[in-house]
């Protein structure tokens, strides 16, 4: 086992311990898991909404909802996809009530930065490494030509850096809806630096 894949481990099975204590009502194990998740709960919901002061005020809401809700999360190995489907209904929400659509991106967010944008590659899909082709804020641009639905699927998969079942359950879509959106959103970012590399 790589040491990637046991850094993965024990980091899931840190949450677990932790998920479980804070479900039976420990705030101690609760803070933790706050500490361990915060800044990628805060940089998926900046990438959705474009504004950092709009996403603080949005992932401030995701864990007080989080902290209401913990006792009725069944399943504590679920903790991550189960908060981050909680970031997405909020976000989801912030849009109906706004009736608004997400932002182009005419600003960027200050919460993102190259590493977190680093490795757009899926399974039975071969990418060039989008940040070596274009910088963080061209990925940006180019993610505000998406669908909204594309949108939510970039930002969970490789952003918060959810499994594909993980986005599937977080968007209450199935596993192949979530494999279509992902490979046209790729296609489509990939057309735009084909066509960023052609201007240049």
């Amino acid at each position: 086992m790589s040491d990637t894949a046991v850094g993965e481990s024990t980091a899931a099975d840190r949450d677990l311990a932790l998920a479980a204590r804070a479900i039976r009502g420990d705030p101690g194990a609760f803070g933790q898991l706050y500490q361990r998740h915060a800044d990628g709960v805060f940089s998926y919901v900046t990438f959705r909404v474009r504004d950092t002061a709009l996403a603080e005020d949005l992932t401030h809401d995701v864990w007080l909802t989080a902290l209401d809700h913990i006792g009725e999360l069944r399943s504590p190995a679920h903790f991550r996809t189960w908060l981050l489907r909680i970031a997405h209904h909020r976000v989801l929400n912030h849009w109906r009530s706004e009736a608004s659509q997400p932002l182009s991106a005419d600003r960027l967010p200050t919460g993102i930065d190259d590493d977190s944008l680093q490795t757009i590659a899926v399974e039975d899909e071969s990418l060039t490494t989008v940040a070596e082709r274009l910088d963080a804020a061209g990925v940006l641009a180019a993610t505000g030509r998406l669908t909204d639905l594309q949108q939510q699927v970039i930002a969970l998969r490789f952003v918060a850096g959810l499994s594909l079942a993980e986005t599937a359950t977080a968007m209450d879509r199935s596993v192949n809806a979530v494999k279509n959106l992902q490979h046209h959103a790729l296609a489509a970012l990939r057309r735009h630096m084909d066509a960023t590399a052609g201007d240049a």
